[in-house]
């Protein structure tokens, strides 16, 4: 499967040396959140989409217009791929070239992608229902040197030493072995056991890329204040469940807006 990088007519392209952010789901939907609160925060419009002729026909509708699976928002010096949906092996392997392909044609200064982990090896998630922990972000660049791997630094994240990275993220990483293209990825550790997906991970997401590039100047806080809305719910539906072994019963109502992954 081939993708196209199709720009949008009448907008301008990329400044030479723009950053382009790439967000595909994984866990705890985090880099989703990430990615739709970056694109509303800052106002960026749509500015190409990916093609394929394999591409599943799935329509995203939102504010009554049309989009597809996978397309990019962004300005001159910045530019954010977003996927509703997660490719399959063979689709993030031709992503990942097209992505470089055309990142390379564009001058762009790196690629920069983001993703949620389940849990770093020798960390446990917390079933209790108990305040959730500050999710944890590390970051992986290549090459391990340069410019790019200066910016990470001060992104505060620490440096992933062992793990397995798949999707797109990792087929970029692994590309990248053969290509003049900085590739860097921030992940955050991610509630997946929970159905619900985890804001809070995604407000971590976007407070490391904030200080990798501080002329974003987000504000998380509304996103915080939404995951800590959730969390409450969430304690408060785990206490009002039956316990085990108990009648069955009305099952409690999921918490309000748990269920989504944009707000």
């Amino acid at each position: 499967m081939e993708f196209t990088w199709k720009e949008e007519k009448g907008t301008p392209p990329l400044d030479p040396g723009a950053t382009i952010l790439t967000c595909f789901p994984s866990a705890g939907l985090a880099t989703t959140i990430a990615a739709h609160y970056i694109v509303r925060t800052l106002k960026l419009p749509r500015i190409g989409v990916f093609a394929s002729q394999e591409m599943p026909p799935i329509a995203v509708i939102q504010g009554g217009i049309v989009n597809p699976p996978i397309r990019v928002y962004g300005r001159k010096d910045f530019a954010v791929v977003l996927s509703e949906f997660p490719p399959t092996p063979s689709q993030a392997s031709s992503l990942a070239r097209t992505l470089l392909d055309e990142a390379e044609r564009r001058k762009a200064r790196w690629i920069l992608a983001l993703e949620g982990v389940s849990t770093h090896p020798g960390e446990e998630e917390d079933e209790t229902g108990a305040k959730e922990p500050e999710p944890k972000v590390y970051a992986i660049v290549f090459p391990p040197s340069g410019p790019a791997f200066d910016s990470i630094r001060k992104s505060g994240a620490e440096a992933l030493d062992e793990g397995v990275l798949g999707g797109v993220s990792g087929a970029l990483l692994v590309q990248a072995l053969d290509r003049p293209l900085p590739v860097a990825v921030l992940l955050a550790t991610a509630r997946s056991a929970q159905v619900f997906p985890d804001h809070r991970a995604g407000a971590a997401l976007i407070e490391a890329l904030d200080r990798v590039l501080p002329e974003l100047k987000i504000d998380t806080l509304p996103l915080r204040a939404q995951a800590e809305e959730i969390e409450r719910a969430l304690r408060a539906v785990m206490k009002a469940a039956p316990p085990p072994g108990s009648s069955p019963g009305t099952e409690p109502a999921p918490p309000s807006g748990a269920d989504s992954m944009y707000q």
